[in-house]
């Protein structure tokens, strides 16, 4: 089936379609052997309204790597807060002074308080 248009009412009724090849609006005794005409995507419009963006993309790829910084820190917190039970010998902060320590930097550096006494139980229970 082919379709006998023109080639820029083509072009214009088919511009969120992909490439596609039309022939001339012209009897098929008097057609040349020629190429076909295109249809090519040079829109000076813009982008279609359907068009979102990257910006949801680009939001969760920073999410990602500030999430991933965040649990690389909040899992070395933990390791060092179960050493330091273990090499202290008690669970309190008074009388260890090295996960006294280790809690002091953890909050520091923002980790949860919730992961601290998470970590503590963990190492007092094995």
């Amino acid at each position: 089936m082919k379709l006998f248009l023109p080639s820029a009412a083509a072009c214009l009724l088919l511009s969120g379609t992909a490439t596609t090849a039309f022939s001339p609006a012209t009897p098929r005794s008097a057609a040349s052997p020629t190429k076909p005409q295109t249809c090519s995507r040079t829109s000076s419009a813009g982008p279609s309204p359907l068009f979102m963006g990257r910006a949801a993309a680009v939001r969760a790829a920073t999410k990602s790597k500030t999430d991933a910084k965040k649990a690389k820190t909040n899992a070395l917190y933990g390791k060092k807060i179960i050493m330091a039970v273990k090499n202290g010998g008690s669970a309190d902060t008074n009388a260890n002074r090295q996960l006294a320590e280790v809690v002091k930097a953890a909050k520091a550096n923002s980790v949860p308080v919730d992961n601290i006494n998470r970590a503590i139980k963990r190492a007092t229970e094995t």
